[in-house]
């Protein structure tokens, strides 16, 4: 399935927008425009437009009361995200150039707010720059490297090397002794960017690795196997159910990536077949492989 054939996230109802402009107009900003995921918010005071993403809290308030939505809301606003009253960007995005991180996920809907990004190729979706603070992260913007005369592609080097840098030895932790998929999560909320640098991260793998990033919080990897092959249906049962359950959800899609290049990688089971939409280069990566071919 492309994605454009992708079912879009349900739009917030009005009453949810009401609430969360009532709420953003109290604490001093204004509605910029509405994104499927979030709201773009701009400060009377003047300043750049921040991006809060509101699809958790969306999810809660639909199975909350009517009259609880405004308290969940403002509490969000003051507790939660953080994005209110996260600390200024100095002009020189280089002057906080080691809180630089990468973030991955949906792509923004760029007719209002214009945070930086990039596709990434063969998965729908988009890798931004986001400045990293002890509490919260603002959306490096196109206005932002303006103003700091700085390529948007320059600073994701240096937002990557971070992230390298802040990943333990012992990241990846295998999720059973039956399956040899390991899962990776670290709490800093960068856990899904972290797929960018599987080829650095695992042992090398001559035929690739499947990746599953369901949510923010979540990144799961499996060497591609002849064995594994038979249960990669696994994996995709994870990335649905989390995609499904989890706060702050990327995809419930199933990737392949090798030799750095990204796939989807389709997988159904129908009754007790395992229908695999593999992309054209898998059998070739196959070939790589030795050993018994799985039945």
């Amino acid at each position: 399935m492309s994605a454009a054939d992708e079912p879009a996230p349900p739009p917030f109802t009005d009453e949810f927008r009401a609430a969360v402009t009532t709420e953003l107009t109290a604490v001093g900003y204004s509605v910029v425009g509405w994104e499927p995921a979030g709201v773009n918010a701009r400060p009377n005071t003047g300043g750049d437009d921040q991006y809060i993403g509101l699809a958790n809290l969306f999810r809660r308030a639909r199975a909350a009361d009517a009259a609880e939505v405004p308290a969940m809301v403002r509490q969000f606003l003051d507790h939660l995200t953080g994005a209110l009253k996260a600390p200024a960007v100095p002009d020189d995005l280089m002057q906080v150039g080691d809180r630089l991180r990468p973030r991955l996920g949906a792509p923004f809907d760029r007719t209002a707010a214009h945070p930086w990004g990039i596709p990434l190729p063969g998965t729908g979706l988009e890798i931004n720059l986001v400045v990293d603070f002890p509490n919260t992260m603002a959306y490096v913007t196109d206005a932002m490297l303006k103003k700091s005369r700085k390529r948007g592609e320059d600073l994701l080097d240096v937002a990557l090397e971070n992230l390298r840098a802040a990943t333990p030895d012992d990241y990846f932790e295998r999720a059973s002794d039956e399956l040899d998929i390991y899962i990776g999560h670290s709490g800093d909320g960068y856990d899904a960017a972290r797929a960018l640098l599987i080829e650095e991260l695992m042992p090398e793998s001559p035929a690739g690795f499947w990746v599953a990033i369901p949510s923010r919080e979540e990144l799961a990897v499996w060497p591609v196997s002849f064995p594994a092959l038979g249960r990669v249906h696994v994996l995709k049962m994870f990335a649905q159910e989390n995609h499904r359950e989890h706060a702050y959800p990327v995809s419930d899609e199933v990737f392949w990536v090798w030799h750095g290049t990204w796939y989807r990688f389709g997988i159904e089971l129908k009754g007790e077949e395992l229908v695999i939409d593999a992309p054209e280069p898998f059998g070739a990566a196959l070939n790589e492989l030795e050993g018994p071919e799985c039945p």
